[in-house]
């Protein structure tokens, strides 16, 4: 659980899946060392906006996956490409939830530190985890260590007397889990290992910038969004929120068309947009608004209970939402739950920025912003382990 294998030897095309709470995307990725993870071919199916329980969207999601992995390989065939080597999906809110655990041991005095007591200390934590079914764990995965009080990177073979582990855990619905994997053991023959939306967010983040150790992830997909708080560089607090764009958007939208609404808005951002059903729009704008300021304000309080968050905030969001969420968050008065008491400094995860780490020939690829991040967690950890 603590050590996971991303590429069988000599590996050099993987299949990820990308699984949203309205949506799933699969690309075929080729790997050459020493270059940008490259995807040759990708789909992906977006369920149309319409009212659905959570079991019926479950069942979307899960048929969009099917036609999306069988797409995408037919894709990569076509091309000329053979048959991958390993399969990954990441799964993101609400299908996945994350929380991190941890644990401090004290000796008497310093002593050298191993992986094998970083190991212990981490299942240490596990042990003592109790809201989630570790049955449906999918993950649990160490993101920090301080040595007497200091974070390093590198424990092993230095000497401490105070060891601190932090470890970022995740439970997948079982439904969601084993479906997916039946789905993508029948198109690739190959039982796919499980990431959460959240892990990937975590390692593209670190490996982007050396900077960016203190901030708020909101990660929007359809349906629902995860949230985030990062400090110094590890995961100290999660929240859900049952929100997402398409449902923002028929909020917004009324008895409107959710697709002619979303066009109004981008209009409307313009100046483009002065007829009487703009004047309606900015109405229910502004109505909206105040439902969102309530729904994430509660959600930043959780958040903010042990430690005040972070003011640079990371937006994760479709490029026709992006623009108006960001605004959202920066212009609304959340001060009370930051710790510079200033508003939240909104910037926005574009797919122009991530084709610094994942180049794409597909089209389908390159502006598909959850898909470019999940392979970047698979070029990251295939780097890491060459």
């Amino acid at each position: 659980m603590f050590s996971i294998p991303f590429l069988r030897k000599g590996g050099e095309r993987v299949a990820v899946a990308d699984v949203g709470s309205g949506s799933a995307g699969v690309a075929i990725l080729s790997f050459a060392r020493g270059e940008p993870v490259k995807i040759i071919a990708a789909h992906r199916v977006t369920l149309p906006f319409e009212e659905r329980t959570q079991e019926a969207t479950a069942t979307g999601v899960i048929s969009a996956l099917a036609e999306s992995a069988e797409k995408a390989l037919t894709a990569a065939r076509t091309l000329g490409f053979g048959p991958v080597q390993s399969t990954h999906a990441v799964i993101h809110a609400p299908w996945v939830r994350s929380k991190t655990v941890s644990a401090v041991k004290e000796f008497p005095g310093d002593q050298k530190v191993n992986a094998e007591e970083i190991a212990a200390l981490a299942k240490e934590a596990l042990a003592g985890e109790k809201e989630f079914n570790h049955q449906d764990l999918i993950e649990a995965n160490v993101v920090r260590v301080e040595l007497n009080g200091y974070p390093t990177a590198y424990p092993n073979g230095k000497h401490a007397h105070v060891i601190f582990a932090a470890t970022l855990v995740s439970e997948c619905q079982p439904r969601i889990k084993t479906v997916a994997q039946e789905t993508l053991v029948k198109v690739f023959s190959l039982p796919p290992t499980f990431h959460s939306g959240t892990k990937a967010l975590l390692t593209l983040l670190r490996g982007r910038s050396a900077s960016h150790t203190n901030y708020l992830i909101i990660d929007m997909a359809s349906e629902a969004t995860s949230l985030v708080s990062v400090h110094k560089g590890a995961p100290i607090a999660h929240a859900l929120v049952l929100e997402g764009t398409h449902t923002i958007l028929k909020r917004i939208a009324g008895n409107g068309m959710p697709e002619e609404t979303s066009t109004l808005m981008r209009m409307l951002a313009r100046d483009h947009c002065e007829d009487s059903s703009c004047e309606e729009l900015k109405v229910n704008m502004a109505h909206t608004e105040q439902e969102l300021v309530r729904i994430f304000g509660e959600a930043f309080s959780a958040l903010a209970e042990s430690r005040k968050l972070p003011q640079a905030l990371v937006l994760v969001a479709e490029s026709s939402m992006a623009e108006w969420l960001s605004l959202f968050f920066s212009r609304i008065d959340f001060t009370q739950f930051t710790l510079t008491t200033q508003p939240f400094s909104v910037e926005i995860l574009t797919h122009e920025e991530l084709q610094h780490f994942v180049t794409s020939n597909d089209p389908n690829g390159s502006q598909d912003i959850g898909l470019l991040v999940a392979s970047s967690l698979i070029g990251s950890n295939l780097e890491g382990e060459r």
